[in-house]
């Protein structure tokens, strides 16, 4: 399944790492993974075509979406045991799937590769739509990054969904988002950037930017910010095509990065190890799972 990779959190400086490898058939790649609700013990993954789940020997896959009709699977949230919602990016909408049933049916956007768009309400419209994200304290709400759009999106589940744009800039190219256990605020990377939505204000603020990178952060330069997470107070970022991890340590507003930014698979501490192209992130139980190309490794921390 990957790499796991075992740090002990001292100081920013400070990273031990150790790596044993387990990887994936040469046909996967991961693009997004959860931790299944259905299979606690298993992590709960897309490829853009399936959705499939590991236990870290084997790899089942659950339901093959492109070959029941072009219908790709970028990013999803469990909403239950049994129903996904997830993004159908080719086709430009929001797809609900019940593992249970295993049946596919739309609930917002056009699902249509021809007819992207931009439009809130209840016959609401999508162009490019990257990721969704379910409310932990409120769960009949969603949040989805429209990429094409450069929007946040919110998404009010229910029998006839409605959708309301919270950010629409068209100076950022939002990547991934996550939320605060407390459910407060959102933290979303974009190029070159990471923001803080406040969803109780209804406003944001740059946490890093071009204007912070030279002097308290690390250089967040022209990556692919394809993940993002929270661990106590860090927010960590994956740059797929940096082959490294940025890490925003929240509590004196510095930025710091993990391995060299050469992809491979080599253990060492902070400054030494080596990633190969880590796309998405996953917090679960203190550790940090990360998925890359053909692997999911594992950031063990501890205090």
């Amino acid at each position: 399944m990957g790499q796991i990779v075992s740090i002990l959190f001292r100081s920013p400086a400070v990273f031990e790492v150790n790596s044993t490898f387990f990887r994936l058939p040469p046909s996967i790649s991961v693009y997004y993974m959860e931790s299944d609700r259905l299979i606690p013990e298993n992590i709960l993954f897309s490829d853009f075509e399936k959705l499939l789940t590991t236990n870290g020997n084997d790899v089942v896959s659950v339901y093959d979406f492109w070959e029941a009709g072009d219908i790709s699977i970028v990013d999803f949230t469990q909403t239950s045991e049994y129903d996904i919602v997830f993004v159908d990016q080719y086709n430009n909408c929001l797809r609900l799937y019940n593992r249970l049933l295993d049946t596919v049916k739309k609930l917002v956007g056009s699902c249509d590769h021809s007819y992207p768009g931009f439009r809130d309400g209840t016959d609401a419209l999508f162009y490019s739509p990257l990721t969704v994200t379910l409310d932990n304290q409120a769960p009949c709400l969603l949040y989805v990054i429209d990429s094409r759009n450069r929007a946040l999106r919110m998404v009010t589940k229910s029998h006839i969904p409605h959708v309301t744009t919270l950010i629409k800039n068209d100076h950022k190219t939002y990547r991934a988002l996550t939320q605060e256990p407390e459910g407060r605020y959102l933290y979303i990377t974009y190029f070159q950037g990471l923001e803080r939505y406040d969803l109780v204000t209804n406003t944001s603020i740059d946490i890093v930017s071009k204007s912070t990178r030279y002097t308290n952060h690390a250089l967040m330069y022209d990556g692919q910010f394809n993940g993002i997470t929270l661990l106590k107070n860090w927010v960590i970022i994956s740059d797929s095509s940096g082959d490294l991890l940025f890490v925003v340590d929240l509590t004196n507003n510095t930025t710091f990065t993990i391995c060299t930014g050469r992809a491979g698979h080599s253990s060492g501490n902070a400054s030494f190890c080596q990633l190969k192209s880590p796309r998405n992130l996953l917090e679960l139980n203190g550790d940090i799972y990360i998925a890359g190309e053909r692997h999911i490794s594992m950031l063990r921390g501890t205090t």
